[in-house]
């Protein structure tokens, strides 16, 4: 398999930087990987804040438990930190992912045409 081929693959099913470590490109690896984990990291710690809200509702009764109500709680909190900004934060880890994707398969495309421009040379 193509290293090219290789590296996309990781890159888009493994985790964004693991095409690039493949490649041996660790530093590009770290970078991706960091900030794909802080930006699931901060939309994680958004949606824990409304559970807690919403919890915090239903222990003090201002939500009864009536799960037609609570679900209709979680959408109208999640819409309302969808626009506060939680948003930005997914349409940042999904650039992150697919940048990791399509930089970790140029860096593949480049070992593939040098491997085999030094290929010939070695046999």
């Amino acid at each position: 398999m193509k290293k090219a081929l290789t590296a996309g693959l990781l890159s888009a099913f493994v985790a964004p930087g693991s095409g690039h470590f493949y490649l041996q490109h660790k530093r590009s690896a770290l970078v991706f990987f960091v900030l794909a984990i802080l930006s699931l990291g901060l939309l994680l710690q958004q949606v824990m804040q409304v559970a807690q809200l919403i919890s915090l509702d239903i222990q003090t009764g201002v939500l009864p438990l009536d799960m037609g109500m609570i679900a209709a709680e979680v959408t109208k909190q999640t819409t309302a930190t969808i626009r506060d900004g939680a948003d930005k934060l997914m349409y940042g880890f999904i650039l992150c992912w697919l940048i990791a994707l399509l930089d970790s398969v140029r860096l593949g495309l480049k070992q593939d045409k040098q491997d085999a421009v030094t290929a010939p040379h070695n046999a």
